[in-house]
């Protein structure tokens, strides 16, 4: 293949969509600003993994299949969220890791949106700082 040939295939290739991603970078941008000054939220980038070699050094740093997209900590309180396109499913692995994490005493959210992400936060008794503005 030609240089000029593989440059236009890049150029004709469609744009990789990543929902999820969109997702978490609209909830991690509310939560900079809607959490109140005693809670703190981290992203846990297990998707990131784009080798074989990178994940089996992972797996050996305590890498664990099926971990929320996000955690918070508000008052000695853990709070993982697990973040979904809008048709998006939760794994297998998923579905086992939220089930060790509730038995270990934090609370799970799986959300769509923003604002299933206020709405369940304010559910379980936080009070948070803002509300979601949804486009009308």
């Amino acid at each position: 293949m030609s240089i000029a040939t593989s440059t236009l295939w890049e150029k004709q290739r469609a744009p990789r969509r990543r929902p999820e991603s969109l997702t978490q970078r609209a909830v991690h941008q509310y939560l900079r600003w809607a959490l109140p000054p005693d809670a703190v939220h981290f992203s846990i980038p297990n998707g990131l993994m784009r080798s074989k070699k990178a994940g089996a050094a992972a797996v050996g740093e305590g890498l664990l299949a099926g971990v929320p997209d996000l955690c918070i900590v508000w008052r000695g309180r853990a709070f993982f969220l697990e973040l979904k396109a809008p048709h998006g499913m939760v794994s297998a692995a998923q579905r086992e890791t939220q089930r060790r994490l509730i038995y270990a005493g934090a609370e799970v959210m799986v959300c769509k949106s923003a604002e299933q992400v206020e709405a369940a936060l304010r559910e379980a008794g936080m009070r948070l700082r803002g509300s979601v503005q949804v486009a009308a």
